[in-house]
């Protein structure tokens, strides 16, 4: 299962996925909220609406740690660093999703950012 989950994890950073509403709509759940690094929250269809219409950045990730919260609900902890399209500098973040299983289908129910010093 760890595994399966950081996998679906790195598809949502992937170009491809963010791209394709269908992906997301299938990855995302019902009930999703994201805190974003400004502060601002917003659910499913804000991140519908929004991610297929941006030139999605090029992610780096590291020190991905899993951990089994429920057998139905598991936390992701990493951090990223990425470099938005049109800017020149490059973002750093500690990432926290929580991921659920609903009708045995793996969908990511929760996800924060939260700006930090760069390591890279």
């Amino acid at each position: 299962m760890q595994q399966t989950i950081i996998e679906l994890e790195l598809a949502l950073l992937s170009p491809e996925v963010r791209c394709d509403a269908n992906v997301l709509d299938e990855l995302i759940h019902a009930d999703f909220l994201e805190v974003g690094a400004t502060g601002i929250s917003f659910g499913k269809p804000e991140v519908l609406a929004r991610l297929p219409k941006e030139k999605p950045p090029v992610f780096r990730v590291s020190d991905m740690q899993y951990r089994l919260l429920s057998e139905d609900l598991v936390q992701l902890n990493y951090r990223a660093c990425f470099k938005p399209v049109n800017e020149v500098d490059k973002r750093y973040s500690l990432r926290t999703s929580l991921w659920k299983c609903s009708n045995g289908r793996w969908q990511m129910i929760y996800h924060q950012g939260t700006p930090c010093a760069p390591f890279f």
